[in-house]
Parts: structure tokens; sequence; C-alpha cells
């Protein structure tokens, strides 16, 4: 992730690989189907890391939540492959996250800094 997405990727989790951990950690410790999120908290303006159950949204956590990364832990999105190995399937599955298109979404959200003329 590049931009004020990536700095403040840096500045909440203290990199891109600890962010990676995290999110890994807590989506191999989801009991049965469910999701972790990267999101924003459009409140607070800072970047979470959750988890859900089942089916359920990360805004269901909170409305003031945006996706901004979901990773389904349910079994069907790794059994073919991974068999039931979901921190296999975690490990792989950051070489096809869409940053530009979590990037995108945070810049929505998020103000751009003032310009210094």
């Amino acid at each position: 992730p590049k931009s004020s997405f990536g700095w403040e990727i840096d500045n909440h989790f203290g990199s891109l690989d600890a962010l990676i951990q995290k999110m890994s950690a807590e989506g191999a410790a989801v009991q049965g189907s469910g999701w972790v999120w990267l999101g924003l908290d459009k409140e607070l303006k800072h970047l979470v890391v959750e988890t859900t159950p089942n089916q359920d949204p990360l805004v269901t956590k909170n409305p003031n939540k945006v996706p901004l990364l979901g990773i389904d832990v349910w079994e069907h999105a790794y059994y073919l492959q991974y068999k039931n190995v979901r921190p296999d399937y975690l490990k792989n599955i950051w070489k096809v996250v869409n940053w530009k298109y979590a990037c995108e979404v945070y810049q929505q959200f998020t103000p751009l800094p003032a310009s210094r003329d």
C-alpha cells in the first residue's frame, strides 16, 4: 500500500508485516466460519482489525466502520487448495490482496492533507 494509506498502516501497526501477522493470527483464531477485516473507523479516523462470525459484515460491529479488506476464513474459501490448514491459506492470501482497491476506499473516507503553498 502506498501514500497516506501505507503511512497509516505503518503508524498504527508498526509495519505492513505487523498488520499481516495480526490479521493472520486473528483470522486463524476465528472459531468456525467468519471473516477477518481491515477497516477504517470513520469516527475515530484510524484503522482497525476486527473479526466477524459467519456471514456478518464489518458494519454489524459498528456502523462507523468501513471495510477496506476482508478475508473470508470460511472453510469453503480454502478447503480445495489447503484442506483444513487455515494458517497456510492465511499465509498465502496476501499474494493476491488488492491493495489498490483498499487504498481507494481508504482515501474516500479520509481527508487529503492541506496544501502548503
